[in-house]
């Protein structure tokens, strides 16, 4: 008897997955619990295991496909009959719908069909997740001309729509170009034509061959991200420059006492633990904005999403609890989640439930930038180099360490001011770590 194996929803929302690797093949034997396949969700990799124990029949999909949550992934043929009704039942299950969702009885290829109160309203058919687009990317679903069969909304309508919301807005004028980018198989530049759908593609130019392919999973989600990001926030970016003369001697101070010749805490450990400090003066920047509501939400706790630079694009993991951990506990909580994003092994559990947002460009150079908010939240901070700089002090011209910072925010939520005051509070503790231990209570 075959057990029909169906693709869970393995992550908030997710609605389709990309098949990695089969690690197991037809007619082999497998255990209950034994992973057989890897696949890749939006932000990470992640390892299915066999629901029953059985030999593997039919894998109707390659590697490289992409499966739509609730199809079947594989048959294992069983004996066991209370295990394949067992299964079978979970996997007929449909996913759960999410706060604010529609209650979706069907997976993601299955249309919705909405009726409003009102009558002039019209009837809209469109899937769940791309009704989910829509509202990340502030697009009134109503208003989109369906493409699709029967004149459904497809998430490609979605993102042209809000492309063109953004360049008439006068926001980014490469809108449209990361829109059409982001549907898997279109070219990214408006006069690249003779892309098949799904593949990569070369061709001839005059200059030697082109190479297009589609967007990953991973970088289809980033690229949505960041369009409704920019066409939705009013960002506003304050640079400072901070002392670190106390940051360097600590670390230094550090060498010394482990003879190793190494610091056992790299710089970002303390300036993670001296940002969830500082964060705790200035509340309002430890806060999500909710854009239906119109409302502020201020967090207690600080849970701190840290941009990690991955082969499958930028990948947010995140650290929780940071103003209650020591300045030890967070090195070692980073080097692990950082390794983890860099192989692709970062559970999605891992990467949700930021407060605010720190991007390490420490480690790749540069002086400024203007990082972009990861929303819900109001605000993200940019590291820099710390490094040696000319600086006068007493009159004189003499060698100093300093750091850069890039601090972006919602101007809807924050003013200039509360961003000065935010970097000059961090930066009293990069001149003198010290000042956090005056923060334990």
């Amino acid at each position: 008897m075959g057990v029909k194996f169906r693709l869970p929803d393995v992550g908030e929302g997710m609605t389709e997955a990309e098949v990695v690797r089969w690690l197991v093949r037809e007619g082999e034997t497998v255990a209950s619990d034994q992973p057989v396949v890897e696949i890749q969700t939006d932000k990470a990799v992640v390892e299915l295991p066999a629901p029953v124990p059985g030999k593997v029949g039919q894998i109707p999909w390659k590697e490289g496909d992409t499966v739509a949550v609730g199809e079947v992934l594989l048959v294992i043929d069983t004996d066991n009959e209370s295990a394949h009704r067992e299964t079978a039942a979970a996997s007929e299950a449909a996913p759960a719908p999410e706060a604010k969702e529609e209650s979706p009885s069907s997976l993601h290829h299955t249309l919705v069909e909405e009726e409003t109160a009102s009558p002039h309203r019209r009837r809209v058919l469109a899937a769940p997740s791309t009704r989910r687009l829509a509202r990340d990317l502030g697009v009134e679903i109503q208003q989109v001309t369906g493409t699709g069969p029967g004149g459904r909304v497809t998430k490609e309508d979605v993102r042209k729509v809000a492309a063109s919301l953004a360049e008439s807005h006068g926001v980014i004028r490469f809108a449209d170009r990361v829109a059409r980018a982001a549907k898997k198989g279109s070219p990214a530049d408006p006069d690249d034509t003779g892309v098949s759908s799904g593949g990569e593609t070369e061709k001839a130019g005059d200059t030697g061959t082109i190479t297009e392919e589609p967007l990953s999973p991973t970088r289809r989600v980033i690229a949505d991200r960041l369009l409704f990001s920019v066409t939705r926030k009013p960002h506003a970016t304050h640079f400072d420059e901070l002392e670190a003369e106390g940051l360097v001697a600590w670390q230094h101070r550090l060498k010394e006492e482990t003879g190793s010749g190494a610091s056992p805490v790299g710089y970002l450990p303390i300036l993670l633990k001296a940002t969830a400090v500082a964060l705790k003066h200035h509340p309002l920047l430890n806060a999500h904005f909710d854009e239906e509501k119109m409302t502020v939400r201020r967090f207690s706790p600080i849970h701190l999403g840290v941009a990690a630079d991955t082969p499958r694009g930028l990948l947010v993991p995140v650290i929780r609890d940071v103003d209650r951990k020591s300045i030890l506990q967070i090195a070692d909580e980073l080097r692990e989640l950082t390794e983890a994003a860099r192989l692709g092994r970062l559970m999605p559990d891992r990467m949700k439930g930021s407060t605010f947002t720190v991007s390490n460009a420490g480690a790749l150079g540069g002086h400024f930038a203007t990082p972009i908010i990861n929303p819900p939240e109001v605000a993200i901070l940019a590291l820099h180099p710390v490094e040696q700089r000319p600086v006068v002090r007493d009159g004189e011209l003499v060698p100093g360490w300093r750091m850069n910072v890039s601090l972006s925010f919602d101007h809807r939520i924050l003013d200039g001011a509360d961003a000065i005051r935010f970097t000059q509070t961090l930066g009293s503790y990069t001149a003198d770590p010290g000042r956090l231990l005056l923060e334990l209570t």
